[in-house]
């Protein structure tokens, strides 16, 4: 929103990939300790899940873990999504025109005003 505001520098944008990507680990985590393999009798491996409470179905760590899993995937990108289109809408259609407004952008104003109250 502000071009000319100081920037986040190489030490800080560097700071914040690591952070990410050990962030990303340790959510990834309980997948390389946990999951085992299974060879069957017809020359068949399985891979599943042996989480230490218990089996898949009834393990408390696994809803914990994918409870956790879900809102650090899915719901706070989304909300950050969210939030940054909310600010930009704020701040375009907030702005005013470059220039002298034309008769057809005046027009144009008044219509949206017209349509959103």
């Amino acid at each position: 929103m502000k071009p000319l505001r100081h920037r986040l520098g190489r030490r800080a944008t560097l700071g914040t990939a690591c952070a990410i990507w050990a962030v990303s680990a340790v959510v990834s985590a309980p997948m390389l300790v946990f999951y085992t393999t299974f060879y069957t009798d017809d020359h068949r491996t399985l891979c599943y899940i042996e989480w230490p409470d218990g089996p898949t179905t009834q393990s408390h760590h696994e809803y914990v873990y994918n409870v956790v899993f879900m809102v650090m995937t899915y719901f706070l990108p989304i909300l950050m999504m969210g939030y940054a289109y909310l600010r930009v809408g704020i701040e375009l259609w907030g702005s005013q025109s470059i220039g002298e407004c034309t008769q057809r952008q005046l027009q144009n104003i008044r219509s949206k005003r017209r349509v959103s109250s």
